[in-house]
């Protein structure tokens, strides 16, 4: 069987060389690799601000969603000399991690050649490893609750805030549920953010005992909405803003208002897509663009939240 020759092409600085590109990733859609390649490329002013300098996880899927897919945090062998790595000391493994760290488009594009759809970034820059600069309210939906139950815990986490004079910025998640990002200034460590999280979840369950769930076990969710606080955690991902998912129709994180997320509003969390995805970043800007740039103090919060576990 003849080996296909790469087409080569110029992205950015680089030459990269991109393989395979009318493989069907999506089936049901039709959507291929040339796709999911072109629309990176096409968000890379979106997105790539909020992938620099953070160690990456991806989610690769090179024969398409239908196929196999693996986690990858080692950069693997063979990858051009221009993309950069963090490494990284891995308890665990004893040894470092060399996680890659998408700092220009032509990473970005050589990554989705890779075949990586999902894109997940530390809560922290490599600068500042131990040192979140944003906290993440991660809601989900359990069995027997949907998006409008996401919706309304999602409305609840922000009257909290407001409460806190602190503002929160909404995402879709591009799967179920949805992502609140806090902006914060680079100072706090990983356990003193998830106090942060889990004070604000544990008040949200308390005064909501029918709606919110903090249980761990998927079992024990049932009929909850579930708000992961311990996601804000050292060496945790999370699905980057713009990013896309693996899953039928290609859909993709996007920012929206806090009105787009009002009661009777039709936005849900799989809106936008490869295909509708950047029309709305250039109709609307980049929403999460204040999570770069205005960090938030939380130290009032930190002398509430009791240093145990929350539940």
């Amino acid at each position: 069987m003849p080996v296909k020759t790469p087409t080569i092409a110029r992205v950015g600085s680089q030459e990269v060389a991109l393989t395979n590109l009318d493989k069907v990733y999506w089936p049901e859609q039709g959507y291929t690799k040339r796709d999911l390649v072109d629309y990176y490329a096409s968000i890379a002013p979106y997105i790539l601000p909020h992938l620099r300098d953070r160690p990456l996880s991806l989610v690769r899927y090179p024969e398409g969603i239908k196929g196999e897919g693996f986690y990858q945090k080692d950069a693997p062998p063979g990858m051009p000399s221009w993309v950069s790595v963090a490494p990284i000391r891995s308890k665990e493994r004893g040894s470092y991690i060399n996680f890659i760290l998408c700092q220009n488009v032509e990473t970005l594009v050589w990554m989705a050649n890779s075949g990586a759809i999902e894109i997940n970034p530390w809560l922290s820059r490599y600068s500042s490893l131990d040192n979140p600069d944003f906290a993440v309210f991660d809601i989900d939906p359990s069995e027997g609750t949907g998006w409008d139950d996401v919706k309304k815990v999602a409305m609840i986490v922000k009257s909290l805030l407001d409460e806190w004079k602190l503002v929160g910025f909404p995402k879709v998640s591009g799967a179920t549920g949805l992502h609140i990002y806090v902006p914060l200034e680079p100072r706090y460590s990983y356990k003193d953010v998830a106090r942060f999280v889990g004070l604000g979840a544990s008040l949200i369950k308390g005064a909501f005992p029918d709606l919110v769930t903090l249980e761990r076990k998927v079992k024990d969710r049932t009929g909850y909405v579930y708000i992961d606080y311990p996601q804000n955690a050292r060496g945790q991902t999370i699905s980057v803003v713009y990013g896309v998912r693996a899953s039928q129709g290609a859909p993709v994180s996007i920012p929206v208002t806090w009105d787009e997320l009002a009661e009777g509003s039709r936005i849900h969390s799989q809106s936008w897509n490869i295909k509708t995805a950047l029309e709305r970043a250039q109709a609307v800007g980049d929403l999460f663009a204040p999570v770069l740039s205005s960090p938030q103090n939380i130290d009032p919060y930190l002398r509430l939240a009791p240093p145990g576990k929350h539940n």
